[in-house]
């Protein structure tokens, strides 16, 4: 085998393949230039997503002949000279790797004057190859078009996705640079039409309410300062959050996004009895840091970092969110809050509490001879009657009996786990878990014959939402309704309507739902996944949101028909990977009263 080194432009495509993944990565690091050269305004002009062409024009210092040329190799950069200067780097881009990757897999032009000079300069560059230098008419500031992207790297075009859902992860991208830095306009066109405008604002809170739409105005803010370290951001009240992970929190370090564990563990461990599980909290958190506590030179496209003192991070993180809660008027409990197993009113007490609810209104109000008939479709609403199929017989490593009917129900436990017996053994069922186990089991068997088609409303329900999910939920309309029987139209850049629901969810609120299948088709898994493959999310999160919820009583009558409904589901876990239920032996109760 003979060892070679490899040519510039080989160099650079594969460069090009750890920095640019998709048009939103070009528009990442041409933005994130533009920041650090101290722009005000920021305009994005995109064609076909990105796909045909990508165009960033700023207001920045520019640059002369010499740099504008040096700026194109590779390794050159202004950020850093020494060792010492990558330890304290505090800019956006520094790797110097940026334009030459993306110039050497496009047909790249940069037009580029600084404020003093009379004359600018422009550089054009095609797949790597150096095609003109000349002197240009220009504006102060850099203008730079990337064209027909992965042109010679047919294989990396073939993955690109549609228009609309490679725009959404350039509308995404860009949110997420301006709510770090409220100061700058920012603007995105799309084949000649205003995607986003967002002038400069006071402050973030500002930022946050044009680009987040209801959840960003009922954000507080919150602030902490120790030992130079600095949390700063924008955080749910009690009662706001959604159905996704990948689009509630917004994570920053040193002003520069990241996907840190150490950050978001530090949030989720501050919400902990505060957000109901499977839920997460709406946070905008920028952590400022001294330099020199903290690595960003650990990943290609510096989305990752790595503190020194991980642990004191989370932890002032942790302390942050409670205290800014208390600030704004929230006393949270001293202790965790513990149910009291009294019967089948059941509920927790302290200050998180729900109020007391209204039992379920069921026709049915007397209880069935043994053993339990099939349930009635009026019973419980969202409920129907178990399939004809013979029921799944369970195996001794999920319930002492064959089959859940045949549990005796005793009681229900703080209006959330049902309490059976059967095998001489004790069985907790979690109802919520159980009933979104069923319906799932349901949708996926018959999707269009269970969801009962599409139910057009009479007032369509109109929400808004982050443009970025808009987009991502626009490419999906035609799948969602073919699949599903949700019915959506865009009615603006960031507000969609809800003209038809399945018909097995009518009478409930989809607000919710619709959020969270926008929020899991923004996540940022969706690249690699056609929008078909994404209705199992969209279909757990419909059985999710028209199952029966915790902290709701029920009937003995409920709680019987809902173990026969079991009978038919070949799972046990929910759609959410919890367990359905949960077996307490003998003698696992004699070994907790120190019996063996």
């Amino acid at each position: 085998m003979t060892v070679r080194i490899l040519d510039d432009a080989l160099v650079n495509q594969i460069a090009a393949g750890e920095v640019v993944e998709r048009p939103a990565s070009v528009v990442k690091e041409l933005v994130e230039n533009a920041l650090d050269a101290e722009a005000r305004s920021v305009v994005v002009m995109l064609r076909d997503g990105g796909r045909a062409s990508i165009r960033v024009q700023d207001d920045g210092t520019g640059m002369d002949a010499h740099d504008a040329m040096t700026c194109i190799e590779r390794h050159a950069t202004s950020k850093i000279r020494t060792l010492h200067d990558l330890e304290q780097v505090d800019t956006l881009g520094f790797r110097g790797e940026a334009l030459p990757s993306i110039a050497s897999v496009s047909r790249f032009t940069l037009v580029t004057r600084r404020l003093d000079d009379e004359v600018g300069t422009r550089v054009v560059i095609e797949g790597g190859s150096l095609r003109d230098v000349s002197p240009a008419g220009a504006t102060a500031g850099t203008d730079i078009e990337v064209r027909t992207l992965f042109f010679n790297v047919p294989a990396r075009r073939k993955f690109l996705r549609s228009t609309q859902t490679e725009l959404g992860h350039c509308v995404e991208g860009l949110s997420r640079q301006a709510l770090a830095r409220p100061d700058v306009h920012f603007e995105l066109h799309h084949d000649g039409e205003v995607v986003l405008r967002l002038p400069r604002v006071a402050d973030r809170g500002r930022r946050a309410r044009d680009l987040l739409g209801e959840h960003g105005q009922r954000l507080v803010a919150a602030r902490h300062d120790e030992d130079g370290v600095v949390v700063d951001g924008l955080i749910s009240p009690v009662g706001v959050h959604r159905g996704t992970a990948a689009s509630s929190a917004w994570l920053y370090v040193n002003g520069r996004y990241v996907r840190d564990r150490v950050v978001r563990d530090g949030v989720q461990e501050a919400y902990r009895g505060l957000v109901p599980k499977g839920r997460w909290p709406v946070v905008v958190v920028d952590l400022r840091i001294p330099a020199d506590r903290v690595d960003v030179n650990v990943h290609p496209t510096k989305i990752e970092v790595r503190f020194r003192e991980p642990r004191r991070v989370q932890e002032l993180v942790t302390r942050t969110i409670p205290g800014a809660l208390e600030q704004h008027g929230l006393t949270l409990p001293v202790e965790p809050v513990r149910p009291r197993v009294v019967g089948p009113a059941a509920r927790p007490e302290g200050l998180f509490a729900p109020p007391p609810a209204p039992a379920r209104q069921e026709r049915l109000a007397l209880e069935p001879p043994a053993p339990p008939p099939i349930v009635a479709e009026e019973a419980v609403p969202g409920w129907s009657a178990p399939e004809a199929a013979e029921p799944l017989r369970r195996g001794d490593d999920l319930l002492p009996v064959p089959r859940y009917r045949d549990l005796e129900v005793l009681t229900q436990i703080a209006d959330s786990y049902i309490l059976c017996r059967g095998g001489g053994e004790l069985v907790v069922v979690d109802q919520h878990a159980a009933h979104e186990r069923v319906m799932l089991h349901r949708l996926r068997r018959h999707r269009r014959e269970h969801l009962g088609g599409a139910q057009v409303l009479l007032t369509p329900t109109v929400l808004e939402l982050p443009r970025g999910q808009v987009e991502r939920l626009v490419a999906a309309f035609d799948t969602l309704e073919a699949e599903t029987g949700l019915r959506l139209a865009r009615v603006s850049p960031d507000r969609v309507a809800v003209v038809a629901i399945p018909g097995l969810l009518g009478g409930l609120d989809v607000s919710d739902l619709v959020r969270d299948v926008a929020g899991e088709l923004a996540g940022d898994h969706v690249h690699a996944t056609a929008i078909d493959d994404h209705i199992e999310h969209v279909l757990a999160t419909m059985a999710c949101h028209s199952a029966v919820r915790a902290n709701e009583p029920l009937t003995p009558y409920a709680m019987r028909a809902l173990l026969a409904q079991l009978d038919e589901v070949d799972f046990s876990v929910c759609a959410h990977g919890r367990p359905v239920a949960v077996r307490i032996t003998v003698q696992e109760l004699e070994y907790r009263f120190h019996r063996t």
